[in-house]
């Protein structure tokens, strides 16, 4: 018999629920969102990357990041360049700001990503990451 496990239903509920939480806890730690923190993480390994790229990354569109660029650069926590190569396009660097943040945020990453870890062996953590792994790229 197969048995109904509703992953879409499942993965959206867990999904809106952890960031419910993470943006509760952002905001009250580090007065941000937790896409403004993923923002910051994303820019820690690709410094002074495309908007375009930005966006790619946290898989939105343009105009969704035009607007949380506009907000995170008006808060000091990123630096919005002109690409040399493209007239067109911008360039997204951390401020001093926006890396000590980033620093602040770790820990309450740390916490939650241990907290969601609790009561899996490392092995069931392996497949739960091969699982959402093979659903994201089916579906980007």
């Amino acid at each position: 018999m197969t048995k109904n496990r509703r992953f879409i239903y499942q993965i959206n509920q867990a999904r809106h629920a952890m960031m419910k939480a993470m943006d509760a806890g952002c905001r009250e730690q580090l007065g941000i969102s937790a896409t403004q923190l993923t923002v910051l993480m994303v820019l820690r390994e690709r410094n002074d990357c495309l908007m375009k790229e930005l966006a790619a990354a946290l898989m939105l569109d343009s105009s969704a990041i035009t607007g949380l660029a506009r907000r995170m650069q008006e808060n000091d926590l990123i630096r919005k360049t002109p690409c040399s190569e493209d007239s067109r396009a911008s360039r997204l660097s951390l401020t001093d700001k926006g890396s000590r943040l980033l620093k602040q945020g770790l820990p309450l990453l740390r916490e939650v990503s241990a907290a969601m870890d609790h009561g899996f062996s490392e092995d069931e953590l392996d497949t739960v990451a091969r699982y959402l792994t093979h659903v994201t790229s089916m579906f980007s």
